[in-house]
């Protein structure tokens, strides 16, 4: 298990993970738990994995983000939303199926506690980086706010893990969550009335949603210095 302490990513490297679990969080959204072949598997809060495989002469090339903290190295889940070809292969896979990966991947990371509240706004499988890194946050005793506005286009009354985050809204008093059912995120973020330029800020959505979610947040203040956008292609 990786110390809370000192948070450090491994070299990019091939490696071998077994299914151990597969848990359907909405009607198309899946948290797929695996258990890599060796040890010395570490990543930061926010970073991919790559599966590589090959179905009817296709070969599989999308980076999936790391749902779970790295305190649970060398297990790793994912969050996939049944949406194509690769995504459905990755969701039928058995307990017990092996699958080649590389990684970890990608630069929306923490590697040290931040010292502002942080606002996250997810929309979809877009919830698996931001999770990994309020569960560390909150492994950590983190102290900031820490807030986190939620929706699901696919089905929009149920949100991926929506009653751990509900649980997790109970247990600790710094973490505040607001799910966007029946509004809109960009209704849900106005009626928050925070100081947005206090807040550093994380946005993972698909698409064009990323770039309308960041543009809505720079025009209610937040700060582009202190803003982070990641977009993600469902296929």
């Amino acid at each position: 298990m990786q110390s809370l302490d000192v948070l450090r990513r491994s070299p990019t490297a091939d490696y071998l993970a077994t299914v151990i679990d597969s848990v359907a969080l909405t009607p198309t959204i899946k948290a797929i738990r695996l258990q890599l072949d060796r040890n010395d598997f570490q990543f930061l809060p926010g970073q991919s994995v790559w599966p590589k495989f090959e179905r009817d002469g296709r070969k599989f090339s999308k980076i999936y983000s790391i749902a779970s903290s790295p305190s649970h190295c060398p297990e790793v889940e994912l969050c996939v939303s049944r949406v194509g070809w690769s995504s459905a292969f990755l969701q039928d896979l058995a307990i017990g199926q092996v699958l080649p990966l590389r990684g970890p991947y990608g630069l929306m990371t923490l590697s040290e506690l931040p010292q502002r509240p942080r606002l996250y706004i997810t929309e979809g499988s877009g919830i698996a980086p931001l999770k990994s890194q309020i569960d560390w946050l909150h492994e950590c005793g983190y102290r900031q706010p820490v807030w986190l506005v939620q929706a699901n286009p696919e089905t929009t009354d149920q949100l991926p893990y929506q009653q751990y985050w509900q649980q997790l809204q109970q247990s600790w008093k710094n973490f505040h969550y607001r799910e966007a059912i029946v509004q809109c995120p960009e209704v849900v973020l106005s009626g928050l009335r925070l100081d947005l330029a206090e807040f550093d800020i994380v946005i993972c959505a698909v698409g064009d949603r990323s770039d309308q979610l960041q543009a809505f947040v720079l025009a209610l203040g937040a700060r582009l210095d202190q803003l982070c956008s990641e977009k993600f292609i469902a296929f």
